[in-house]
């Protein structure tokens, strides 16, 4: 005999996490925007190590 709670876990698995997904899309797309800033916009003015 299967429980309520069971059968919640069960459908709850089904699904992708979407939502996971698009934040880790996200903050991956924020690093590497500054990564892009910080190498174009102060260490490439910069110029060389003396």
């Amino acid at each position: 005999m299967a429980l309520p709670h069971e059968k919640e876990r069960s459908d709850s698995q089904e699904f992708s996490p979407v939502g996971t997904w698009a934040l880790l899309c996200l903050i991956a797309a924020a690093m590497v925007a500054a990564w892009l800033f910080l190498y174009f916009g102060v260490f490439l003015p910069r110029g060389t190590v003396h």
